[in-house]
């Protein structure tokens, strides 16, 4: 009974010892794969951090007052636009004021159509062109971007009001815009509304484009005005430009 019972106590601690190490194996892997799940988050970069990487003080300080004022401008829409919800919402049964309101945003919605002109201070650009470095259609977009992005509310270049759908186009001697061609030789005036400081800080920045005109001598002028007129678009530019005859039913 001694000899039988032996063999059976040896099989089940080697059984049991089986058992244990396959039980730490497993718990080794779940702790190397913790692990390493770990140190990938970590290396892991949040979208703040990739934001400033490799930004010297001066760039982050840029940085900073540019969403600044964006913050700045986002809230001052959101007032606006809650003002208008209460107008609404207080002449729900008031014809009168109700027919105001809407003829308010009717020429508001014109003269972001750029179909009447717009008031007010910004920035006059003169540019003085030269046979050696003639003024290219890419030039022109490429600063109507730069205002652009300074937040310009109405842009016009040699009296033609610029547009989402505003062609600039390279022609034999020159450019057009809105199909009203100009010549190389022709002085170029733009006109921009809006904040005009950030627009001339925008243009005047290092590296930017009035340095890149400058380098290659090109004569251009920049005062900030307080009053200044953008033209509404003409009535053949509009008429190109109208859609109506392609819309369906």
């Amino acid at each position: 009974m001694i000899s039988l019972r032996l063999p059976e106590k040896k099989q089940e601690a080697k059984r049991t010892r089986g058992l244990a190490v396959r039980l730490l194996l497993c718990l080794s892997c779940l702790l190397l794969g913790f692990l390493a799940v770990s140190q990938y988050k970590s290396l892991q970069k949040t979208p703040e951090e990739k934001f400033v990487e490799g930004k010297t003080t001066d760039e982050l300080s840029g940085d900073y007052i540019t969403l600044f004022e964006k913050n700045e401008a986002l809230q001052e829409r959101y007032m606006t636009l809650t003002a208008e919800i209460a107008d609404l919402e207080a002449t729900r049964n008031g014809d009168t004021r109700l027919k105001d309101i809407l003829e308010s945003n009717k020429d508001a919605a014109l003269r972001q159509a750029g179909l009447s002109p717009v008031t007010g201070g910004g920035i006059s650009v003169v540019v003085t062109p030269t046979a050696d470095v003639p003024i290219t259609s890419n030039m022109l977009i490429q600063f109507v971007n730069e205002i652009k992005a300074a937040d310009a509310l109405a842009i016009s270049i040699n009296d033609q009001r610029v547009v989402p759908m505003t062609e600039i186009r390279d022609t034999v001697s020159g450019y057009s815009v809105n199909g009203e061609a100009f010549s190389y030789e022709d002085p170029i005036t733009i006109l921009a509304l809006g904040k005009g400081v950030d627009m001339y800080g925008a243009l005047q920045m290092v590296g930017g484009i009035l340095d890149k005109w400058e380098e290659s001598r090109i004569d251009v002028h920049v005062d900030i005005v307080e009053n200044l007129t953008i033209p509404a678009l003409g009535e053949e530019q509009r008429a190109d430009m109208d859609l109506s005859a392609y819309s369906v039913g």
